[in-house]
């Protein structure tokens, strides 16, 4: 407070001063007001950023000693510069990892089951995947790696749907505003939410800089309030009434937002209205005893809900490493479950009897095809055909139509140019053929980049 007024002062003072005045005092004030704001030097604050420059290459080489003593020099320098808390947890924590046995023996087992599933993939190579998520799988293995699969939901999960709300101008965060109106709620402007470290997913993709966007506090209260938005709107129109019986799990690790004592999360949000109107088109109930098949299931969000708030079997196709997250997630969410895992197998009537004692299946995206026809009721698609090659997509397409008995849903970019591939592609590609019947097809609610299809067979 008594900076600002001080600050405020000094600009009051100028106005009175004629023009010559203000131009030769111009670059003392904005230095002094610099100093008001920043409490050092502009001199000060190029070291403290030198300094957190030379602890972010040490850690990255693994000189974490080296690190922490840069950063404690920089606390000494300026004790409120923001940044440095966050990267002195990341360092903490790497520091801590890097000497901890049971960490290194998990790491070493997820090395090894992603290797194999991705051997499994490669044995085919429609199924191996483009140039885009190529370059995104080697870079979610890199923060599995160094991070943990512990840790997902705040590092792989931010690419799969809990994506960072971090700016006003996000067409998700302006929509979220727009549904205020529909319900009134007061929540998502009072609800609490932590404040992480630097341990979670970095923008760009790599560890040159690597910053977790919701450490900094102004990107944390817009996600904050619209996280809080979402699960009202879903809450409001939830036709089942179970969102407000779920709680976010803290197994992943989650950024953790709190709605009176609730904890809450926009994966929960997002799933809830997907099984929702999955089952609204079927008129369902949730206690017929389905068996649900996804392709690129991302973290597991769906197979949760649908295993907390129906009686459902659910079979996951993936690829790495994506498809160890989920399996690793709903292995650790649902422990008193049968769980098919991954594994190879030449010939479906080798597993038959086993997966139909399954609660959970998860199957690299190769072994789609293993599968007998009209083994699944209901097939789901989230956002990742659209990121593959027009071969693969006509492929996964007619794999779903020999699986599924009675529906599929599909969300998909209304238009994308993917600039890797150097595709562009529109709903027209992700039609079914004509034994299907088109029974939803609609904008998204909340993303309106996006449009939901629910083909009927």
């Amino acid at each position: 407070m008594l900076k600002a007024a001080v600050k405020q002062g000094i600009f009051k003072v100028t106005d009175i001063l004629s023009s010559r005045l203000k131009l030769s005092i111009a670059g003392q004030l904005r230095r002094i007001a610099n100093i008001l704001e920043n409490g050092y030097y502009p001199v000060q604050r190029a070291r403290v950023q030198q300094l957190i420059d030379c602890a972010v290459v040490s850690s990255n080489l693994g000189n974490y000693t080296v690190a922490e003593g840069s950063l404690l020099e920089a606390a000494k320098i300026s004790p409120s510069d923001p940044q440095i808390a966050p990267h002195l947890g990341r360092v903490r924590f790497l520091q801590e990892r890097s000497v901890d046995s049971e960490a290194k023996a998990q790491t070493k087992r997820m090395i090894e089951t992603i290797n194999a599933m991705s051997r499994e993939i490669e044995s085919d190579p429609v199924y191996v995947p483009g140039d885009y998520w190529g370059s995104v799988g080697k870079y979610h293995f890199q923060l599995l790696d160094q991070y943990g699969v512990e840790n997902f939901k705040r590092t792989v999960s931010h690419h799969y749907q809990n994506w960072v709300m971090s700016s006003l101008k996000d067409s998700q965060v302006c929509q979220l505003f727009k549904t205020w109106p529909t319900h009134f709620r007061t929540e998502p402007w009072f609800n609490a939410i932590e404040i992480p470290n630097h341990v979670g997913m970095h923008f760009p993709w790599n560890f040159e800089n690597p910053t977790y966007p919701l450490a900094s506090v102004d990107k944390r209260e817009i996600y904050r309030v619209a996280v809080g938005l979402l699960w009202e709107y879903v809450k409001n129109t939830d036709s089942f009434n179970i969102l407000e019986q779920l709680t976010e799990s803290e197994i992943g690790n989650p950024i953790r937002i709190w709605r009176k004592g609730q904890l809450i999360s926009s994966d929960l949000a997002h799933s809830v209205r997907e099984r929702n109107m999955l089952l609204e088109s079927f008129s369902l109930k949730g206690k017929e005893g389905l068996v649900v098949g996804e392709l690129g299931a991302g973290h597991g969000r769906l197979a949760e809900v649908f295993g907390r708030t129906t009686n459902f079997r659910y079979y996951i196709f993936d690829i790495t490493p994506a498809l160890f997250v989920s399996q690793w997630y709903i292995k650790k969410l649902f422990p008193k479950e049968k769980i098919f895992e991954f594994r190879h197998f030449d010939n479906f009537v080798d597993i038959r009897e086993e997966l139909q004692e399954c609660r959970f299946a998860f199957f690299t995206s190769n072994q789609i095809e293993k599968l007998p026809s009209d083994s699944v009721d209901l097939f789901i698609n989230m956002n990742s055909l659209q990121e593959m090659r027009m071969d693969q997509i006509k492929n996964f397409l007619s794999q779903i139509d020999r699986l599924t008995t009675k529906g599929f849903l599909s969300r998909q970019s209304i238009r994308l140019l993917n600039p890797l591939e150097r595709i562009l592609l529109a709903k027209a590609n992700f039609a079914m053929n004509d034994r299907w019947q088109l029974v939803v097809d609609k904008t998204d609610d909340i993303y309106s980049d996006f449009f939901n299809q629910i083909w009927k067979r």
